[in-house]
Parts: C-alpha cells; structure tokens; sequence
C-alpha cells in the first residue's frame, strides 16, 4: 500500500494533520482551534459527506468531553437532538394523521423471556443530568457530523484524500494520498450493512487516481477501526499481528423494517414482551452463567407504526457461519440461534418474515485495549497518534465507541496545545513524553471499558450501578 515519491521536498507543514472526518477527528480539530492551534488539516477518504451510518447515543461521559472541547459543539449537539426528537409538523386533522403511532419511550426496558423487566435504562437527558451531573442525547451519525463539521472552515476538511502512506523523519511527517479511486469498503464498521465478512485487499491506483502529498509535524489518525495508518504505524514492529481488528466472538443479525406483520404476531409480542413499550432487549435470563460457554443471544426487539416491526440480534456466533450465505440461511441461522436459546416460537415467525432488501448481517470486530507487548507504546509511534476507533475500536453494545473517542480527543487535543504552546513541535522528546501521557491516561480506562463491553450481560444490578458511577460521573477538570 505505498506511493512513489522522489525526493519531494516539503511544502507547507500543518503542525497537526488529522486523518479522518468523522466524529472524533472532528472533535479533535474544534478542540484544538478552540484553544489557538490554527495551523491544521482535517483529510477523509469518502468522496462526498453524506447521510451514513445509525443512531449514536452521546452518554454522560461524552457530552462532558464534548462540552470540555467546545461550549458551542455541545450546545448545537443538544439542540440537535432536541429537533431529532420532534414529530414534524402536519397540517392534517388528528384525525387524517396515521393511527396507533407509539410515543417515544422514556425508557427502554431489558427483560427476560417471561416478559418481566430486569433493568431499565431512562432515556431522557434530565435524569441522567440528576444522576451523573450531565444529560443523554441521541441523534444519527450523519448530524452529528455534520455539526462538528460546520465547526470548522471549509477549507481545513478535505473530502477525497484517502492516506495511504507515512513517512516520518526527524522535522515531519510526509503523508500520501490517493484522490478519485475507488473508495475501499470498510467490513469492520459496525454501521455498514453488506455481507461480507472478508479483509478489504489493498487500494491501487486506478485510471482517474492522482497522489497528493501533505507535510505535518504530527499527525492524530482517527480513521476509524479500519484505519490504514495503525496498519502502516504496525507494519514491521512486534504489533503488526495487531494493525487489523479482531474478531470479537459476537456477530448481528437485523431487519429493522418488516411491514405487514400478522395480527396474531403483533398481538403476542405485544401482550407478552412490549407491552406498550417502542423498544425492549431481550434474553432468556434463566440460563446458568456458571461455563465458560454460556454466552446468550440478546434480541432487540422494534415496535413501529401500524403493523410494522424490526429486531436486531446480537450473538455469539463463528465467523465462519457469516461469509458467503443467502439470505434464507441468515435468516435460518437467526431462528436456529433463537430456538437454542429458549426463545418462543413467535420470534422464529417473526425472523421468517424478514426481506432481502432489509436484512443485514454483520460481524463485530475489536482492537484489544490490552495488547502486551515488550515496548510499548501501542497507539502511538514518532509522530503519529492513533485515537479513537483506530485505537481501541468495539462492539457497540455499551454505546461507548464515540463517547470513548470524545475523551480521546479530549486528552490528546490538551496534550498537543501543550506542545505547540511550548515550541516543542520539534522536540521528539517532548512529542513521546505527551502521548505516552495519553496512553497512560486513556489505556487502562480502555481496558476496563473493552471488558465491560464484552461481559455487561452477566452482570448484576450493583455491577451496572458501579460501572455507570465510573463511566457517567468524571469530569474534565484536571486538564485544567
């Protein structure tokens, strides 16, 4: 995955060059301008900024680093989500306005297999506010980055630059890029809907493709858990087993829209799990969590207006189950993990009705926090800085993944005003110094975020009560 490049010398040099225009990288930009560090570039490889990805839940801990980054970011972020919440206006009659349309959950129940409520998790900004000294607001991936992205000058975030080569010295670092190819698909974002579950090959240059060189004198990669620099940072060094995610053992399998069910199966899903609520997880509790094997299914399960319906399942499962499979033996292999399970006959009825244009599958991969090496650091290397996804990508059942790349940017954006603020963009002592902080900063809560994600499902109310403190209730106050 390289370029050829002679000898070319270097034009101008941004003090910092970030990878990547979603979220975090955004994030770490505004935070960076917000405190005098003009002298920036933001580059992504997608062609045009459009409507992608799904619904993202900004948690306590998040809006508290968004709100340390930028007091404007926060506050459209609110009002955003705000609007998202509202019906749209109608110059219909009550009447001529579609019928039995369920309003929106104040919470959203977990419960077992008998119907009964386990946990229950609010969703309304001022009760989490009570709890944890900051709100919960959720809004699609797509506004969200389109509001940080608004933050900044156009001229600073350059679509159409996919970096596929680094090349370090002792002043700067050279970044290469490749303009109007092909756009290589990401299989490890949890959001993307195809089927395949193989490893992308390499980028070449095609017909129409021209290279674009980019000099910095540090460069934060937030490119996401697919991200091309960690697998250039890795390449050749004791992690390079580590520059592609892993798989995480769990895989999804969904159709968010299934119109027309039956009346009986509306009827029993409704008198016997929602029960009035839009949205409910469930798994069969009763199952003994004592093995090693024990991992259970847990379904997501979408009451919508008229007769419509949606699930997701998340499940342990082999990857060598997912590639290569029709839609009749996805939807077979749903109802077989169900049945296993212990789940009623009325959810297999439910998965049978699933269509081809709307069911997806979809492994979950992970970038271990936790990697033990002989010479770390693990997310940073010269120059070069990994945050994010690309640093510590997951599964997205804790609703962690943008709100742990918040804190990232938090960290890194005070680390690097620290630096420049100093004059010491030149000293590689100072640069290793500031992001081995901000691993020794960020890591260890990675670790324990990492675990969370992967076990929540055996935990006990106290368990969630202790890791909702740990998470929810930090502040920022210490970058201060």
């Amino acid at each position: 995955m390289s370029v050829e490049n002679a000898s070319i010398s270097p034009g101008k040099v941004y003090d910092v060059l970030i990878v990547g225009a979603g979220p975090v990288g955004l994030a770490t930009a505004i935070a960076l301008r917000q405190r005098g560090i003009n002298n920036i570039l933001v580059i992504d490889q997608t062609r045009e900024f459009r409507r992608v990805g799904q619904v993202v839940d900004l948690l306590p801990n998040g809006l508290k680093a968004i709100k340390y980054v930028d007091a404007e970011a926060y506050q459209q972020l609110r009002e955003i989500a705000v609007k998202s919440l509202q019906p749209p206006a109608s110059n219909n009659s009550p009447s001529d306005r579609p019928a039995q349309q369920p309003p929106p959950n104040r919470v959203w129940n977990y419960k077992n297999l008998q119907g009964d409520i386990v946990r229950s998790i609010p969703l309304d900004f001022e009760t989490w506010f009570q709890r944890y000294g900051e709100g919960r607001v959720s809004l699609s991936w797509y506004d969200l980055q389109t509001t940080l992205r608004n933050l900044l000058p156009s001229e600073i975030v350059l679509a159409n630059h996919r970096a596929v080569k680094i090349e370090p010295d002792d002043r700067c670092v050279q970044i290469n890029c490749l303009s109007d190819g092909a756009i290589a698909s990401n299989p490890f974002a949890h959001w993307e809907t195809s089927s395949s579950s193989e490893l992308p090959s390499s980028s070449l240059e095609t017909p129409g493709t021209f290279n674009t060189q980019f000099w910095a004198k540090l460069v934060v990669a937030a490119d996401g858990i697919n991200s091309t620099i960690r697998q250039v940072l890795y390449a050749g060094t004791d992690l390079e087993q580590w520059a592609k995610p892993q798989y995480s053992g769990f895989a999804a399998i969904g159709c968010l829209q299934i119109d027309n069910v039956p009346d009986a199966i509306v009827e029993e899903l409704e008198v016997n799990y929602l029960q009035g609520d839009r949205v409910i997880t469930l798994d069969n509790d009763a199952v003994n969590f004592d093995s090693q094997d024990s991992e259970q299914p847990r379904l997501i399960l979408v009451r919508k207006p008229e007769k419509s319906m949606g699930y997701l399942l998340h499940t342990p499962l082999s990857l060598d189950y997912l590639p290569n499979k029709s839609s009749a033996e996805i939807i077979a292999l749903g109802i077989e993990v169900l049945k296993k399970a212990g789940f009623p006959q009325v959810f297999a009825d439910l998965l049978s009705l699933s269509t081809d244009e709307k069911l997806f599958h979809r492994p979950y991969y992970i970038h271990p926090a936790n990697i033990q090496v002989e010479n770390p650091p693990i997310w940073s290397r010269d120059r070069v800085v990994l945050v994010g996804d690309a640093a510590h990508g997951m599964p997205p059942f804790m609703a962690q993944g943008a709100n742990q790349g918040f804190e990232d940017a938090a960290v890194i954006s005070t680390l690097i005003t620290k630096l420049v603020r100093e004059n010491c963009l030149d000293d590689e002592k100072a640069i290793a110094n500031a992001f081995k902080q901000y691993e020794q900063i960020r890591q260890p809560f990675m670790v324990k975020i990492q675990e969370a994600t992967m076990k929540n499902h055996r935990w006990s109310q106290q368990e969630w009560d202790d890791y909702s403190q740990m998470v929810y209730s930090r502040d920022y106050s210490y970058f201060n």
